[in-house]
């Protein structure tokens, strides 16, 4: 599973989503899925995306309008209902800031589902590298977590092994 960091598009929310799953082909599983706002802009190549979603009420929103077959299935990113090796890309859309006290199972259950090769592609907000936006981020991740179903903005996601704060 090797790393891939492409430019960050400056034209919003649809572009890096757009981003994310360009290219991508054969079994797609999506963890935290939400109500689907990447169904429609999978290529294709796709086989299928199965969307793993914690959320009834999310699930129930999710309208898999989508050029290739989409199933949604309860689930979490700590236990993904898919074999080992069963995904050829894993997609992780807003979801690693929230998961669990911290993101090592999640990581671990997304090393586990993806085929030896396959691609983690994720669109994730991450904790400042700067010390003022780090500092505010953790000023305002009490609050910001209980009205966002537990988002957690001051996460050091491209650093896992740092301890949640």
């Amino acid at each position: 599973m090797g790393e891939k960091r492409a430019p960050v598009p400056k034209s919003g929310a649809l572009a890096h989503r757009r981003q994310l799953v360009a290219g991508l082909g054969g079994r797609v599983v999506e963890i935290g899925a939400g109500h689907g706002p990447n169904f429609a802009l999978h290529p294709r190549e796709v086989a299928e995306v199965l969307a793993v979603e914690p959320e009834a009420t999310m699930r129930a929103a999710a309208a898999p309008a989508a050029p290739v077959p989409v199933r949604v299935v309860a689930g979490h990113a700590g236990s993904i209902p898919v074999p080992d090796g069963g995904a050829d890309a894993m997609v992780s859309s807003l979801v690693l800031c929230s998961v669990l006290p911290d993101q090592g199972e999640a990581l671990a259950e997304i090393v586990r589902v993806l085929r030896p090769g396959g691609e983690l592609r994720f669109y994730e907000h991450v904790r400042s590298t700067g010390a003022v936006g780090g500092r505010l981020q953790d000023a305002l991740t009490p609050l910001w977590r209980r009205v966002t179903g537990n988002c957690h903005p001051n996460r050091a996601t491209l650093q896992p092994s740092a301890p949640p704060v």
